[in-house]
């Protein structure tokens, strides 16, 4: 298998968690306590870093996940005061089969409570995302689908081979940012052309065992029913990022305004050229756009895992020489004209992989909060070639970073 698609692949076959309650009880966090104003941001100081939640009240303080559940791949939005996250998750003890879960944070007497987990996502029988459903992301906007109107709006990787290839992306649809969450399975208005997946892997010509489409990232452009659909694509011709421009104020109806590739043959990018399996986030006041990514994609200690990153590298470009900001994305972007903010790496987290980030944003994926950038992203430890003995030690961490641009 292509070494571009492999470091791809196995971020993504893991899976959800066992509790459908939504009842609010104390965060499991590590870091439960006073956070007085930094808190009440739901960001930590420049440079700190949070575990997000535990997977279960029951999971002790340093015990790496032995409890053989995994939390990954974050998308988190902050809307009226309250924090909802999204992630990877498995639903049963020791299986490999990712589902997406659901947790709201709520900030009471100067602590931050999460809710129990919830699974939003799960497979469904003989579709698309059969097999694995994972890497979501959710934004708020207009919606309709099959005469109904919508708040939110999910993306999210589903397949059917069992080793994980040719992924997919797709998307579902609620009122509420809980759910229930309405995969948009039909067809469009001539009842011909299904609606998902909405990026399928033989648009890019991708046959067996590559990886296909998936890691997506939205955002609104209207905050309304015009969005940006980021993925990360690996096919014959290597692994890259796609954007397109959709308006799915009729979901049935959606039309695709365009399309382009992230470029990466000019310019460095800390270590590599590439972009891939990166979130973007849009700071609206000084037009800018920041995006994190792994450098790379491989850990460079030679040690195992070695097919995900040890770095996330975060970045700004400027669109402020734009009349729409969004035509950067269709512009020749090339490598040069992103700009270095930080790194989260083994020496800030303590962990020796660090990979699939997700930015702190509001519920339009635009800046939560002026000034500074909230980073969500999974630290596991060491393993063997047995997936489980580094998937359960995939948890979910939260830093941040100034903005001085």
């Amino acid at each position: 298998m292509n070494k571009n698609i492999l470091i791809l692949l196995f971020p993504l076959i893991i899976c959800g968690c066992n509790s459908t309650s939504t009842t609010t009880t104390p965060s499991t966090s590590l870091y439960l306590g006073e956070y007085g104003d930094i808190m009440n941001n739901f960001l930590p100081n420049e440079g700190e870093v949070k575990l997000l939640f535990k997977h279960s009240e029951e999971e002790t303080v340093g015990d790496d996940g032995e409890d053989y559940f995994y939390n990954y791949c974050p998308s988190i939005f902050i809307e009226n005061n309250k924090e909802y996250v999204y992630y990877c998750t498995n639903k049963d003890w020791g299986s490999v089969v990712d589902y997406i879960g659901y947790r709201s944070g709520e900030i009471k007497n100067n602590q931050l409570y999460y809710s129990k987990e919830q699974l939003v996502i799960s497979p469904s029988e003989d579709t698309w995302d059969q097999t694995h459903t994972c890497d979501p992301t959710v934004i708020k906007g207009e919606f309709e689908y099959n005469n109904e109107k919508y708040n939110y709006l999910m993306a999210y990787l589903g397949c059917v081979p069992l080793d994980c290839t040719l992924n997919e992306t797709g998307i579902a649809v609620s009122k509420s940012p809980e759910g229930p969450w309405i995969k948009c399975n039909d067809y469009k208005l001539d009842g011909v052309t299904p609606i998902n997946p909405i990026v399928p892997y033989k648009d890019f010509n991708c046959t067996n065992k590559n990886w296909g489409t998936g890691q997506a990232c939205l955002m609104s452009v209207d905050k309304k029913g015009r969005v940006l659909l980021f993925t990360t694509v690996g096919c014959p011709t290597g692994s890259f990022m796609n954007v397109r421009e959709y308006d799915f104020s009729n979901i049935n109806d959606y039309k695709l305004i365009r399309e382009s590739t992230l470029f990466t043959d000019g310019g460095y990018l800390y270590g590599t050229k590439r972009i891939v399996n990166a979130e973007f986030c849009y700071d609206e006041s000084n037009k800018k756009f920041i995006m994190a990514k792994p450098r790379g994609g491989y850990g460079s200690d030679g040690e195992y895992p070695n097919f995900i990153a040890d770095h996330i590298d975060v970045y700004y470009v400027d669109a402020s020489s734009y009349d729409n900001p969004f035509d950067i994305f269709f512009d020749n972007n090339r490598t040069e004209q992103w700009n270095y903010i930080n790194s989260i790496g083994p020496e800030l987290s303590s962990y020796p992989r660090n990979h699939n980030t997700g930015l702190v944003t509001d519920e339009y994926q635009h800046m939560y909060r002026e000034g500074i950038i909230g980073v969500a992203f999974t630290s596991s430890q060491y393993g063997s070639i047995s997936a489980m003995t580094y998937l359960k030690t995939y948890r979910i961490f939260l830093t941040a970073f100034k903005l001085d641009y």
